[in-house]
């Protein structure tokens, strides 16, 4: 009785605090750079970042990079598709407190599930693997940062919850951990074979 009533206390705490930083004055006054922010975290945005290191990596024949990005994208994917579509299924703000007249701000984003935020996953989870890379905590600690402001803005439009944003972070800790640290080496292994026999056969 004790844990479900302090996780209820946990969801209470979680959904007074959306509504706060929601209604917040600032977070209407901002709205545009909101979504810029938040624009960085998208989908789309990462994608368009890795076609950029693939042409940049097929210029120079050197496809490291490309092969440690896309092998932790495409592990950190399959993990988080399961936890959010699977074992959890949380909705989102604006699907969940129609009631209390929270509306979709970020006219990008389609899927109704919230947990864990995929930007602030995803952000962290790359700015680990970049900072391995280029072997620079200053990589690591600006994405800290830009994760954190990110997280905020996914709140203000009514994206996430506090709660999805600070799962984000830990699940994007431990993904990146579990991938830099145990399995990179097999899908760098892969993707080189693969871009071998690319350019053997062309």
């Amino acid at each position: 009785m004790g844990l479900r009533n302090s996780f209820d206390k946990l969801l209470d705490w979680d959904k007074r605090t959306f509504l706060k930083l929601y209604r917040n004055e600032l977070s209407r006054k901002y709205m545009i750079v909101a979504r810029l922010i938040s624009f960085f975290g998208n989908l789309y945005f990462l994608i368009g970042v890795s076609i950029v290191i693939l042409i940049v990596n097929y210029i120079i024949r050197d496809y490291y990079l490309f092969s440690l990005v896309s092998g932790g994208f495409d592990q950190t994917f399959f993990f988080y598709i399961i936890i959010r579509y699977v074992i959890v299924k949380r909705k989102r703000p604006y699907v969940e407190l129609k009631d209390q007249s929270i509306q979709k701000r970020d006219k990008i984003t389609k899927a109704k599930k919230a947990f864990p935020s995929g930007h602030i996953t995803f952000t962290f989870f790359f700015s680990y693997v970049f900072a391995f890379y280029f072997n620079s905590w200053i990589i690591l600690l600006a994405g800290i940062i830009i994760a954190c402001a990110m997280g905020l803005t996914r709140i203000t439009l009514g994206m996430h919850y506090p709660l999805d944003i600070i799962f984000g972070i830990v699940f994007g800790f431990i993904f990146s951990l579990l991938y830099i640290h145990l399995t990179a080496p097999m899908w760098i292994g892969g993707y080189l074979t693969f871009f071998q026999w690319i350019q053997d056969v062309f």
